[in-house]
């Protein structure tokens, strides 16, 4: 996560002379990573497919073995190794990937597209991390209090359900690929333990 932070501030402390237009790559940085963050968990993590059986094998295998509904929280740090992506993918992100894009939109629009598409980027790829980290802290916790956060939470721990994982709630940043292509799915936070049975 120090990776991730210290290429987004990177990115952010290089941007000049901002002009009120450049802005808007941020909220379309945004909607892209939604999508493929979508698209990703949906076809590349549940689904056995060639060229992603080991993302598969991790999300699927690994994460949903191990998070089984109703026993979504983790019990120490040491299961974190579960929830988030291994360090080697998080710094492909900010290393690799964001600033490839970022260079693309550089060369496209300007400078600071590009540096505020790879910060966006960067921190979409954090939040998501962070959020999934608080999706499986235990019930009862600070997360699960908040509002807003414990609604999040509560898509996630629908989606570890065994009978719902290969089809609904596959955002986890925002659910906004959900609602718009169906596959969001909602129970009554108090009903989640009669749901499991």
């Amino acid at each position: 996560m120090l990776i991730s932070l210290t290429a987004a501030v990177y990115c952010i402390l290089h941007i000049r002379d901002l002009k009120g237009g450049e802005l808007l790559v941020i909220p379309l940085g945004i909607l892209a990573y939604n999508a493929v963050e979508y698209v990703s968990h949906r076809w590349a993590g549940h689904k056995k497919l060639k060229l992603t059986k080991l993302f598969y094998r991790r999300h699927t295998g690994d994460h949903h073995s191990f998070f089984s509904a109703p026993q979504l929280s983790f019990e120490s740090a040491y299961d974190w190794r579960i929830v988030l992506f291994p360090t080697y993918l998080t710094a492909f992100v900010a290393i690799v990937l964001a600033p490839f894009f970022g260079f693309c939109l550089t060369w496209l629009v300007s400078v600071n597209v590009g540096y505020l598409m790879a910060a966006t980027m960067i921190l979409n790829h954090l939040a998501y991390e962070l959020l999934h980290i608080g999706y499986h802290q235990p019930i009862g916790g600070w997360f699960h209090r908040v509002p807003g956060l414990r609604e999040l939470a509560h898509l996630h721990r629908i989606h570890h359900h065994r009978k719902l994982m290969k089809t609904h709630n596959f955002n986890l940043t925002f659910p906004l690929f959900d609602l718009l292509l169906g596959t969001l799915y909602w129970e009554p936070l108090d009903s989640f333990d009669d749901f499991c049975d």
